[in-house]
């Protein structure tokens, strides 16, 4: 005797029938892709390499013209005037003439100009210059 199983005729049709079925379903359910129209590549450029991040440059510092401010220190002219004609006038700042009254209050104390220590001479009388000197100690204490 065979081991064999046997079925009726019927329900072997109909099983091959249903997965090939199956098969025209799934196959037709999925839309064929039309042909693949091809786009124009992308170039690529070049990866560069990643660099250290770049630190500003700190303003260079720009020479004090004592000369032509002590000449015109002597002719009279106002802060103002000297500050802008030297290029410390800083005209969107809370005090535009702070930079170049420090750079006069060094001035007032000596500086070389060609080997020679020049002084600034004070406009005011040395009484007050004194005083003026003793009521910003005695503020700043």
């Amino acid at each position: 005797m065979n081991n064999e199983i046997v079925l009726p005729a019927d329900v072997v049709k109909t099983g091959q029938e249903s997965k090939s079925a199956a098969r025209k379903v799934t196959s037709a359910s999925k839309p064929k892709p039309a042909a693949k129209e091809t786009a124009p590549k992308k170039v690529r450029k070049a990866m560069r390499k990643p660099t250290k991040p770049t630190v500003k440059k700190a303003m260079q510092r720009r020479e004090f013209p004592y000369q032509r401010v002590l000449k015109m220190w002597r002719a009279g002219k106002t802060l103002e005037t000297i500050a802008r004609a030297a290029g410390r006038f800083q005209k969107d700042a809370d005090d535009p003439l702070r930079s170049f009254r420090v750079s006069l209050t060094r001035f007032h104390k000596g500086v070389k100009l060609n080997g020679r220590l020049v002084k600034l001479p004070y406009r005011i009388s040395r009484k007050t210059l004194k005083l003026a000197t003793k009521a910003g100690k005695k503020a700043a204490a």
